[in-house]
């Protein structure tokens, strides 16, 4: 397979020339996208032999990622192995994701931490993935044990059907949640990643993991809004319902309304009414677009 190894990166010019010499022993093309790093990160690719998409400002890892699959679509490649510049990653490891590209028939590789025992990853780092994996299994509809690699490979079939609209670190979990609605097959192989690099991540993992989250909910609530707003509507009602019996046992023991709390039941069965229609309705319609999309493709 004709295969590129993409490396999205940003200032990570003591790491990239490394990286892209190791990764040309296993990739017919290597190419960097620079991310409008401020140290010489481009250049030090370029000698090195990558070939090197820049782009004028930080435009984050999402835009990153989406040079990537651009680079790969428009040079016809088959595959493409896509792993970070700042050492975590063994290039190595490529002729592995190809093998298990070739043989078990995936569109997607993912390179998983945790398919094998890993005992150099933070502990605090294992809670925030395991979070992140459920998310990412709600929203897309599909399970890995290793949502937020940034290790992968893509089939051409991938490289054409995804698309990428998030901007920042989310951007991957929002490719998985592709997977189902784009028929692509999935596998995971066993890798290590070296936690002994310093500066290795330009952003805080609390920081990054919140915001993957926020990605996730928002694509969850796209997805399944009867899910959200209909179990939303559930749950007010059922509060409205719990004060209705608080108000009727006030009227029984005194022989009055109690107009505040009357006031607040039927407030909340007129939301919850409202936001379970709405999901119905919501649900409707994303059923009547996927079926113009199915009937179209």
């Amino acid at each position: 397979m004709k295969t590129l190894a993409a490396i999205p990166c940003y200032d990570e010019g003591i790491s990239i020339g490394s990286v892209v010499l190791k990764a040309r022993k296993y990739a017919d093309d290597v190419v960097v996208v620079d991310d409008g790093s401020t140290d010489d990160t481009g250049a030090v690719a370029a000698a090195a032999g990558a070939v090197v998409v820049s782009h004028d400002v930080n435009m984050g890892y999402g835009a990153a990622i989406r040079s990537c699959f651009d680079y790969a679509k428009s040079d016809g490649f088959e595959a493409m192995v896509i792993l970070d510049g700042d050492g975590q990653h063994d290039p190595a490891y490529i002729p592995d994701f190809v093998k298990a590209m070739e043989t078990g028939n995936a569109d997607v590789v993912i390179g998983s931490r945790f398919l094998e025992e890993n005992k150099t990853i933070p502990k605090y780092r294992i809670m925030g993935m395991k979070v992140l994996n459920r998310f990412t299994e709600l929203a897309g509809d599909m399970e890995t044990t290793d949502s937020q690699s940034g290790y992968r490979a893509y089939s051409r079939r991938a490289i054409e059907g995804i698309k990428i609209r998030n901007h920042d670190m989310g951007a991957g979990s929002e490719i998985l949640t592709q997977v189902r609605d784009r028929n692509l097959n999935v596998v995971e192989i066993p890798i290590d990643v070296r936690y002994d690099i310093e500066g290795t991540s330009s952003q805080n993992p609390v920081s990054h993991g919140l915001g993957v989250l926020v990605d996730l909910i928002k694509v969850f609530e796209y997805n399944r809004p009867l899910h959200v707003f209909g179990g939303l509507g559930i749950v007010t009602m059922g509060i409205g319902a719990i004060v209705g019996v608080w108000v009727a046992n006030i009227y029984n023991a005194s022989g009055s309304l109690a107009f505040g709390p009357a006031l607040l039941m039927i407030l909340l069965f007129i939301i919850g009414t409202f936001a379970t229609f709405t999901g119905i309705i919501l649900h409707s319609i994303s059923q009547l677009f996927e079926r113009l999309k199915n009937e179209k493709g």
